[in-house]
């Protein structure tokens, strides 16, 4: 017997939008950010210029690893989509308000749950 698909609903294809955004997003943010400067060198300018030139780097780097990231959490998202789990926080099993998913479709978690893990960082 084969396995049913999760009933589809609009709120399913809006989260699903919402989702493929924020995809798109962090695909264009990690793009952006080439950490390769092939132009300049640090041993050719100012120490105060090379601190400043280090510090937008690391930057850049933060902002391309929380790209990735997200990316994650969105492909994590999408399975759950179509596992019947989209909106089901991983931590407590209650559900995630739907005003939370509005704006952070990728969440896995409800604000309660999600303040302590962000603690626990």
């Amino acid at each position: 017997m084969r396995a049913m698909a999760p009933k589809r609903t609009p709120k399913m294809s809006e989260a699903e939008s919402r989702l493929a955004r924020l995809e798109e997003e962090m695909r264009e943010v990690a793009a952006r950010r080439d950490l390769s400067d092939g132009e300049r060198s640090d041993a050719h300018h100012h120490p105060a210029e090379a601190a400043t030139d280090a510090e937008e780097r690391e930057r850049a780097l933060r902002s391309q690893l929380e790209a990735q990231r997200r990316q994650e959490t969105a492909r994590r998202a999408k399975q759950a989509l179509s596992d019947g789990t989209y909106g089901v926080c991983v931590e407590c099993g209650a559900e995630i308000p739907a005003a939370r998913l509005r704006i952070r479709p990728d969440a896995e978690r409800c604000v309660p749950c999600q303040t302590v893990a962000d603690r626990r960082r």
